[in-house]
């Protein structure tokens, strides 16, 4: 069984978020300026921030505190029609995640860049509220096509959920990146209280090497 953190929902914030702590949309807290990614394949344009995730001590296995900034390359409000397909894809250059130790998050005024906007082209802030579980180990394409239907529904709905940590919903096949590597994050794109358009793959997954 692998260890996961279930999204139960994402609360909008009441005030501004000056904290180090999990959240989605606004600015992210703890990095710099020089730090903000920038797209590989269009000079000078900045990636949006999607948000930033506190992994305490022994969540995902680590053996410290980190926190995780997740970016990607995306249109900047609703009325921009820029998409780059090359952002699905894992070592395109259009997708960075930040990582960094807790006590290593510099204390400098927060840098200034493109943030996640709902479909009023508002930008909220979200906290998520998390409940602990367990999710399946990972099961092989090849061997998922040999479970009885019963336990492929059952398989699904338990890894189809958005969370942090557990077993990723691969709907490409295997579709890990090279070495080994743990689910981050997992989001269903068309259901969250932001625009978050990643063309054709409706799920958003976040992995980090073990």
């Amino acid at each position: 069984m692998v260890k996961k953190y279930d999204i139960v929902k994402l609360e909008k914030a009441e005030k501004k978020i000056t904290k180090p702590i999990t959240k989605f949309g606004g600015q992210p807290i703890g990095i710099r300026e020089s730090q903000w990614p920038i797209s590989k394949s269009w000079n000078d344009r900045k990636m949006m921030f999607v948000g930033q995730i506190l992994l305490e001590k022994g969540m995902l296995g680590n053996d410290e505190d980190f926190m995780v900034y997740i970016f990607v390359t995306h249109a900047g409000d609703c009325e921009d029609d820029f998409f780059d397909p090359d952002v699905i894809e894992w070592n395109s250059g259009e997708n960075m995640a930040i990582i960094q130790p807790l006590e290593k998050i510099c204390n400098e005024e927060h840098p200034k860049g493109p943030v996640v906007f709902d479909k009023n082209n508002e930008r909220f802030e979200y906290i998520p509220v998390l409940k602990e579980g367990r999710d399946p180990g990972f099961i092989t394409s090849e061997n998922y096509q040999k479970l009885e239907d019963n336990e492929r529904y059952r398989y699904d709905q338990l890894v189809d959920t958005d969370k942090i940590g557990g077993t990723p919903n691969f709907f490409r096949g295997d579709d890990w990146p090279e070495g080994e590597w743990k689910l981050l994050l997992q989001l269903h794109c068309n259901f969250q209280p932001f625009v978050l358009n990643l063309g054709a793959m409706p799920i958003c997954s976040c992995e980090i090497k073990k």
